[in-house]
């Protein structure tokens, strides 16, 4: 009797164990990130943070992504920062590294004119035909 007690007791014990061991695992997943020392440095790459898709999510910002790659973006973003790079070269070195939809706000270009004006476009067809239409009918009356 006390010898099934003592393996139910050590089969208890050694669950607990593992599990204990798998939560703390997930501990080393993400290792906490190194802020810059400079105050106005940390908020000026926070804001670059927000401006910047990470590509391996799906149109997230870095700023809240989770992934490896946002994790190397934020460093290298920080150590641009640390070099004395302005925040439009540190755009730049981005676009030039990964193309334009690294950032959230797109550029106007020859590559997405349509982008740009063709919502435009569709609003003011229907408006120029209901203004046609309508004094047509003035005319008409």
């Amino acid at each position: 009797m006390q010898q099934k007690i003592f393996a139910m007791l050590k089969l208890y014990i050694t669950k607990i164990f593992l599990i204990l061991l798998f939560f703390s695992l997930n501990s080393f997943a993400l290792t906490p990130e190194e802020h810059l020392q400079n105050e106005y440095d940390e908020q000026r790459a926070r804001n670059l943070f927000l401006e910047v898709r990470c590509l391996v999510c799906s149109g997230q910002v870095i700023e809240s992504s989770n992934t490896e790659f946002s994790f190397e973006m934020r460093k290298m973003i920080r150590n641009k920062i640390i070099e004395g790079k302005t925040d439009e070269e540190i755009k730049e070195d981005l676009v030039s590294q990964f193309g334009e939809d690294i950032l959230t706000s797109a550029k106007l270009s020859k590559n997405n004119f349509l982008l740009w004006f063709l919502p435009l476009f569709f609003a003011i067809i229907p408006f120029l035909y209901l203004l046609k239409t309508k004094l047509l009918r003035n005319r008409s009356s």
